[in-house]
Formats: C-alpha cells, sequence, structure tokens
C-alpha cells in the first residue's frame, strides 16, 4: 500500500508540474495519440510495480519523523520502537485486478491467520511470565505480589461470607414466603422471594464496591487486577440469581422449573461451573489486553478459551440432558404438553449441541478476525432466551398453582381468572419485547443489515404498530374474561323432562351468560377491525379507500342475502325480547328440545332422544318456554270410592311437609305438596289431583319423589289405591257348586237366545 500510494503520488507530481527553471523549454502539447500511448504505459508501469512489489519481501519502513508520528502508544518490552512485530498480522491482500471474489481473499486471509496464531503458543507462554513482574513490588507501591494474593483471596472469601450470613439471616423469611406458595398468594409469594434474592445481590455489592474503594481504587496493576476480580466475582453471583430463582435447589415449593430436587442441584451446579469458567476465561484475555500483549497471542488466548469453553458447554448439555428435559416438558400449565413444547424438551440437546458448536466457530473466526458481531449476537440470543425461559417458568407455575387450587376449591375463581389474563397479556407482551431485541441484536451486531440510526427510524415507526398490536389483544383479553365469567354452563339433557329418575338438570343460563356468545362475537370483530385499521394508518397507509368499499361490500351483500338479513335480525330481536336462554326447554312448533347454543342466524336445539335441530331465526315463529320463572304440576291419582277424603288430605300434606325439609329438595319449591279436591268419581274409583308448584330446573324428578312417598306412606294409613277388578256377586248363597251350576244355566240360556236370534234374522 505505501509503495501504491507513492507510485500515484509521483504521477500526480509528474502530471502537475510547474517548468523546472526559467531557461527550459516549455514542452510541445502532446497529441491524443501520444497521451494515450504515455497513459497505457504508466498503467503497465504501476500494474508491473504492483506485482513486483506483492512477490518480494516488505522492506522494514523509515523511522517517522516525530513530527509527524502522532502520540505515541506503549510498547511491550523486548520489542523496538516502530519496528513492526513478526508476530503481528499481515495487512488484508488487496482484491487482484483479474476481479477475484473478495469472500475468497478473506477466507484465505483466516487461514493465514490461524497458523500465525497457533504459532504464538511459546509467546502466549511468555507472556504470561512476565505477569509476576508486572504484579511485583516494583510496579504497586511496594506491595509484594503474596500480600496482594492474600489480600484478594480475603476479599473474595469476604464477599462470599457476607451474602452466606444474609442469605442465613433470611431463611426463616424465605421460608415462610416458600410454605405460602399455593394457589393466587403464589404470584406475590413468588415476587417477594425474588425481591428478597435482589436484596441480598445488593448487599454482595456494597460489599464488593467497599472492597474496591478500600483496597484498589489506585491505578496500579495489583488494583485493577482487584477491580477486575471483585467485579467479576459480582456478575458470577449476578447470572447465579437467575438459575437460583428458577431452580431453588433448598426451597422446592418455590422452583419454577418442573424437576426434582437432585435435577435442580445438578443444573444449578454444572450452570455455577460453565459461568465461572466462561467469567475466568474472558478475564484472562483482558489481562493479556491490560499488559499491552500482541494480537496474535491474545487471540490464541482466545482460541484456547473458546476451545475450553465450547467443551465444558458440551459436557454440561450432556450431563444435565434428562433434568433440561424434565424442565422444557413442564412448561405446560400443568395439563399436556403442545406439540412445540414436546419436541423441545425431547430433542433439546440435538438444538443445543450444534447451538454452542456453531458459538465456538464465532469466536473462533471473531478471534481470527475483527469481526465479532456473530458472536456477540449469539451470546446475546443465549442471554435472551434463558430470560425468556425463566420467565415463562414462572408464569407456568402461578398458573398451574391457581388450577390446582381452583380444582380443589372454588375459592376465587374470578380473581384467579383475572390473574391468568393479565399473565397471558404480559406473556405476550414480554415475547414482543424478546423479537424486537433479537431483530436488533442480527440486525445490527450479527449480520450488519443496518446500524442504529437506521435500526432507531424503524422502531420508532413499528414501536407504535407493536402497542397497537398489543392493546388489541389486551383488549381481547378483558373480553375473554367476562365472557367467559358469565358464559353459560354446558346444555345436557332437559331441564323439567328427564327420564333418568338420578338425572341431574342443567342449570339454566341467565339472559346474561346467554348473549355472551353474541357479544364476544361482535367485539372481536370490532377489535379486530380497528386494530389492523389503526396499524394500516399507523404506517402510512390510506385506510380511507378501504372503509369505503367495505361499505359497498357490506350493502351489496345485505341486498343479496335478504334471507340472511331476515334471520340475523330476527335473532336479535328474539334475543331482546329474552325469549329463550341457553338450557331452557322450549318449543318452537317445528321441534322441541333444549337450547344448546346459537350463531348469528340460527338456534340449536337438543331433542330429549339425542337428536340436534338447527332452525335459522327466522323460522322460529311461536315460542313455547317451559323453562321460565317457575312450573306448576298437576297430576291425578285412583282411591278406591270408599276413601276418608280428609284423612287423605292430611296425609298428604304431611308427605308435602317432609319435601319441603328434606335437603335434597326444599330449594326447589316455591309452594308445597298438596290436594286439590276429587276431580271425577269413575265406576270403582275415586279421581283425586295433587299439585305442586317449584322452580322449572327439575319439575318430573321432584314428581317422581312425591308419588314414589305416597305410594309407600298412603297405604300404612289404611288409604287403598283404587283397582280395574269388577266384582260379580252371586245369584245363590251357600253351596259354591250349585252357584257354579245356576251361572252355567244361565249362560246357556243366554247363549240360545243369542243363537236364535241370529237364526231368525
Amino acid at each position: 500500500m505505501n509503495r501504491l500510494r507513492r507510485v500515484v503520488l509521483a504521477l500526480l507530481l509528474l502530471l502537475s508540474a510547474a517548468p523546472v527553471s526559467a531557461q527550459t523549454p516549455a514542452p510541445a502539447p502532446l497529441s491524443q495519440q501520444q497521451f494515450d500511448q504515455l497513459v497505457d504505459s504508466l498503467s503497465k508501469a504501476v500494474a508491473e510495480r504492483l506485482k513486483n512489489g506483492a512477490a518480494t519481501p516488505a522492506a522494514t519502513p523509515p523511522a517517522a519523523s516525530p513530527s509527524a508520528a502522532g502520540p505515541s502508544v506503549a510498547t511491550p518490552p523486548g520489542e523496538a520502537a516502530g519496528a513492526v512485530p513478526a508476530s503481528e498480522p499481515a495487512p488484508a491482500p488487496m482484491m487482484s485486478m483479474a476481479g477475484e471474489e473478495p469472500m475468497s481473499e478473506k477466507l484465505i486471509e483466516v487461514l493465514d491467520r490461524s497458523d500465525d496464531v497457533l504459532a504464538e503458543l511459546p509467546a502466549l507462554i511468555e507472556q504470561g511470565s512476565r505477569l509476576p513482574h508486572i504484579f511485583g513490588a516494583e510496579l504497586n507501591n511496594g506491595r509484594e505480589p503474596g500480600r496482594f494474593l492474600l489480600l484478594l483471596a480475603a476479599c473474595v472469601v469476604a464477599a462470599l461470607g457476607i451474602e452466606k450470613l444474609l442469605r442465613f439471616a433470611l431463611r426463616p423469611l424465605r421460608k415462610r414466603l416458600a410454605n405460602r406458595v399455593s394457589g393466587v398468594a403464589s404470584l406475590w409469594a413468588l415476587t417477594a422471594l425474588i425481591s428478597i434474592d435482589v436484596l441480598i445481590l445488593a448487599g454482595l455489592w456494597l460489599a464488593t464496591h467497599a472492597m474496591i474503594v478500600g483496597f484498589f481504587e489506585n491505578g496500579v496493576p495489583q488494583a485493577r487486577l482487584g477491580y477486575l476480580v471483585l467485579t467479576s466475582l459480582f456478575y458470577w453471583r449476578l447470572y447465579l440469581v437467575v438459575f437460583r430463582i428458577a431452580l431453588r435447589p433448598n426451597l422446592p415449593q418455590a422452583r419454577l422449573a418442573e424437576v426434582d430436587d437432585a435435577g435442580a442441584l445438578k443444573i444449578y451446579r454444572w450452570t455455577a461451573v460453565l459461568i465461572l469458567v466462561a467469567i475466568a476465561l474472558a478475564d484472562f484475555r483482558r489481562v493479556l489486553e491490560g499488559i499491552q500483549a500482541p494480537t496474535l497471542v491474545v487471540a490464541c488466548a482466545m482460541l484456547i478459551n473458546t476451545l475450553i469453553l465450547t467443551s465444558l458447554l458440551i459436557a454440561g448439555s450432556v450431563a444435565i440432558r434428562e433434568p433440561m428435559g424434565k424442565w422444557f416438558h413442564g412448561l405446560s400449565q400443568g395439563g399436556k404438553p403442545g406439540p412445540l413444547v414436546a419436541s423441545i424438551a425431547r430433542f433439546w440437546l440435538i438444538i443445543a449441541i450444534p447451538f454452542f458448536l456453531v458459538l465456538g466457530m464465532a469466536r473462533v473466526y471473531g478471534a481470527l478476525t475483527t469481526a465479532i458481531g456473530v458472536q456477540e449476537a449469539i451470546g446475546m440470543t443465549m442471554n435472551v432466551l434463558i430470560g425468556l425461559l425463566v420467565l415463562e417458568s414462572f408464569m407456568d407455575k402461578v398458573c398451574r398453582l391457581m388450577q390446582r387450587e381452583e380444582a380443589q376449591a372454588h375459592n376465587h375463581p374470578k380473581r384467579e381468572r383475572a390473574i391468568e389474563a393479565l399473565m397471558r397479556c404480559v406473556r405476550v407482551a414480554i415475547l414482543l419485547a424478546a423479537l424486537s431485541l433479537l431483530f436488533r441484536i442480527w440486525a445490527v451486531h450479527g449480520v450488519g443489515m443496518m446500524d442504529m440510526s437506521g435500526y432507531n427510524a424503524l422502531a420508532a415507526a413499528a414501536l407504535p404498530a407493536g402497542a397497537i398490536l398489543l392493546g388489541a389483544y389486551c383488549a381481547w383479553q378483558v373480553v375473554e374474561y367476562f365472557t367467559k365469567l358469565h358464559a353459560a354452563p354446558a346444555a345436557s339433557g332437559m331441564p323439567g323432562h328427564q327420564d333418568s329418575e338420578d338425572a341431574v338438570a342443567p342449570t339454566t343460563a341467565s339472559r346474561m351468560s346467554t348473549l355472551m356468545p353474541l357479544l364476544r362475537v361482535t367485539l372481536l370483530l370490532a377489535i379486530v377491525v380497528m386494530a389492523a385499521l389503526t396499524v394500516l394508518s399507523q404506517l402510512g397507509i390510506n385506510i380511507t379507500p378501504l372503509i369505503a368499499g367495505a361499505s359497498i361490500v357490506g350493502l351489496a351483500i345485505s341486498f343479496g342475502s335478504q334471507t340472511l338479513v331476515k334471520d340475523i335480525v330476527s335473532g336479535v330481536f328474539y334475543l331482546v325480547d329474552d325469549a329463550f336462554r341457553v338450557g331452557e326447554y322450549i318449543d318452537c312448533g317445528k321441534a322441541k328440545g333444549t337450547v344448546e347454543g346459537f350463531t348469528l342466524r340460527s338456534l340449536k336445539l337438543r331433542h330429549q332422544n339425542g337428536m340436534v335441530h338447527t332452525i335459522p331465526f327466522g323460522q322460529l315463529g311461536q315460542i313455547t318456554n317451559f323453562s321460565r320463572d317457575w312450573s306448576t304440576l298437576k297430576f291425578n291419582l285412583r282411591f278406591t270410592r270408599d276413601t276418608d277424603i280428609e284423612k287423605l288430605r292430611k296425609t298428604v300434606k304431611k308427605i308435602g311437609i317432609e319435601l319441603l325439609e328434606d335437603p335434597e329438595y326444599k330449594e326447589d319449591f316455591l309452594m308445597p305438596l298438596k290436594m286439590q279436591g276429587v276431580a271425577d268419581i269413575a265406576d270403582n274409583a275415586l279421581i283425586v289431583r295433587f299439585k305442586f308448584t317449584v322452580k322449572p330446573t327439575r319439575p318430573t324428578v321432584i314428581q317422581r319423589e312425591a308419588v314414589k312417598r305416597m305410594i309407600r306412606i298412603l297405604p300404612q294409613q289404611g288409604i287403598e289405591f283404587a283397582n280395574n277388578t269388577v266384582s260379580v256377586q252371586s245369584m245363590t248363597s251357600g253351596d259354591p257348586a250349585a252357584g257354579a251350576a245356576a251361572s252355567r244355566k244361565v249362560a246357556n240360556d243366554l247363549a240360545e237366545k243369542i243363537a236364535a236370534e241370529v237364526a231368525t234374522g
């Protein structure tokens, strides 16, 4: 490059120089042909010069004059000032005139540099041997290295001891909070435990900061090393707090991950070792940079660090594959995990090992070149994924505990559903933030697709749209919460028409719960349309033609689908009139059944035999509702003609009082069972009518129970039910044989008389 610059500079000076002296005559002007020949010859000379210069070894550049050298840079011991060390990387080759691709040149440069880097292993050992001299007493105000190491070790032990002491002092409170991790209180208990962990970490930070200010504040090498070690200690414990919150090795009640005690302890220990090794290796690289080691030596250290760290990551992943699989499998809110979660739980190791290998290759590439963007992007991506895992575990833990409490005792279903809806909104907000962060990491730092100014401009345009979508989702969760809160129970069977004696009648829905499906669909459409139009308007799209087009299309549909419009309008008026509700038994003329549900245009009726009738609202007509407000049942029973009516009335009244006092039926009665009186007199029986009034949920069940008790109690009181037997009185008394003979004689005479009448015509 220096030769190229000098040749170009000489060419420019040659073409633009003035005459050397006044005595030299000015040259004759060049013709166009001569000028072209001169340019061709100069081009060939420059190309030949570059070719020869690339083939010959570079000469040592002359020493720069003090006026042009600029600020001086500290040179490591043993290297001459101004000399290019043999371990420094060679400059990148220029792209050849033949049009060779830059990517191949970059690959050749990386391969050549890798050989140079691996050759610097002895130099790395040599740089390590310089550390005792740098941290010796001569450069550190007379403090011996032994005293410094003892002081540093004492500071590390004291900092860890302070953290341990704080954790021990707060252990009773932490256990008390862990025991309260149940149901709705889990959210507040887990949040309080996290606050205690943050408080302990703050105590550790104060301790390390005080030690840095007290012992390692001056700028000598020992102080810088002490600052580095204590700061790294704090960051080590900071990273471990995230895994402590999720795993809780000593507090299984508050553990977010669905793993056992042994698995949680195994994951925590491996994580602690991996983070500590990663921080120690990074600190060693910083020490080399601090003592101004050559670039290739630092790159050699990074290669060794990458080999060690990648090996430990793969070994740790294999060691904790089973508990980590259980952790992933538990991300299902207490139910069966979805296909994505099940696949991750089963094949996470197959995903993790290539990820770590790619991270290692990115670190190697960053060590051999100055491109560290991919390495940083992968590392930040891993941090984001770990944060998402812990947050998802936290929300799943709370949801599981609330569902478990709701299954055991329905104490606070409204509050639990509200918290679940809130956590779903928080989950979506976290996912959107994570996606935005990952896009920034890879677009700016990873592949360099844009710079920060471009990303900020894009984020300024996309942030309002994302906020609108998040607000729409939160609004839908509010609608979902209230619609489920007032949702109608599932209708099965027929209120008032159960065939089974022990059948439990379904609960009739309220008017609000009946209107919920229609309100749910309407609000969903409104939220989707408004959110879509607002986002499009925010992105700079003119939505006026869309609104006009939608109006025209809606008008065309309304004219072309008059039957559909009639069904929808009729359904709206039926619901406004409160003609039926979900769970009620109705008769619409065309069919009978229990209302199971409805859409915008039709009604679903479940017949008692199991068939489902779907009837458009426009064809319903008159509706008879058998399940509204109350139901009065009247039934008749036959008694013998000599029955004491007053005694029967009193006995039935007692039976009605017993039914009113029965815990199973007393909530249904509005008027007790009583006798209305004699409805008719037959040849051999008195027909007596009874009635009672109950709620319309299960009237036939109560009727069967009343009749069963009457059949059991009335005969005990001497009240007999009538039968269809006809008594015949004999014409003779005394001898049965004589009576039978007389009966035969009468029958024979009657038969002869009938035969004579038939014979005569």
